[in-house]
């Protein structure tokens, strides 16, 4: 076997049927040029023992997420020195809304009493508190009375005559009195009338002619409620 190939790289002679030197890997190509003559290409083969990228796709993976990174430290950087607010990208539009107009009530207010605090000084473990929970107060309508009457609670009444509000609210006559005038007085007989000072036949009380209070003249009779002079008709006798 004749070895005729010479490596132009290293100078190594290889075996006409070598396409790359066997001690440097050279191409042992000849490419004729244009003035004829033989020329060898220079190029250096691929080596077997050049490494190659086992997994590229991995590679693409591992540098977008880094680029991800680097966006988002750069992100955090704008909001904390402000410029991420002069961006119109992070403006936030501005809805209108009408604006509801308030609906005012009357009504009165009843005030609730405040809670009376509770001293714990000598509370055993048996001992039960009351509940003092704070309620709201319940709006009440006002009652509206005629001028004659009188509001007492919820009702109205006329007080110059009412057993229960005699007078005022919550006054009470008793069972045996009847409340006249505003004034609790007591039951006057069949055919007498309840004045301030006591019952009396207004028809012949001289004190009380007519109505309470209404005196006669001296000198002058109630008549069937009217002062009117006494009766001096002198009643026969007969003699005989």
């Amino acid at each position: 076997m004749s070895m005729s190939k010479t490596c132009p790289q290293c100078g190594t002679l290889n075996d006409d049927e070598q396409k790359f030197c066997t001690s440097c890997g050279n191409s042992l190509n000849i490419f004729p040029d244009q003035s004829g003559a033989s020329t060898r290409l220079l190029t250096d083969p691929v080596s077997s023992d050049t490494p190659r990228d086992p997994n590229p796709i991995q590679r693409i993976i591992i540098g977008a997420g880094i680029a991800v990174i680097i966006l988002i430290i750069i992100f955090l950087l704008m909001i904390n020195s402000g410029i991420a607010g002069m961006l119109p990208l992070f403006t936030t539009p501005v809805s209108t809304r009408p604006t509801a107009t308030p609906v005012v009530t009357s009504y009165i207010m009843v005030e609730t009493p405040a809670p009376v605090p509770i001293t714990t000084g000598n509370l055993s473990a048996a001992t039960t508190i009351p509940d003092t929970t704070l309620t709201s107060p319940t709006p009440t309508k006002a009652v509206v009375c005629p001028s004659d009457r009188r509001a007492c609670g919820a009702n109205c009444t006329d007080t110059m005559t009412d057993l229960s509000n005699c007078g005022a609210c919550g006054v009470s006559c008793g069972s045996s009195q009847v409340c006249q005038q505003g004034r609790c007085m007591a039951k006057c007989s069949f055919g007498e009338t309840n004045c301030p000072d006591g019952c009396f036949n207004l028809s012949y009380n001289a004190q009380h002619c007519g109505t309470c209070g209404n005196t006669c003249p001296v000198g002058l009779a109630c008549n069937r409620s009217i002062c009117t002079p006494p009766d001096t008709t002198a009643i026969p006798t007969y003699s005989g």
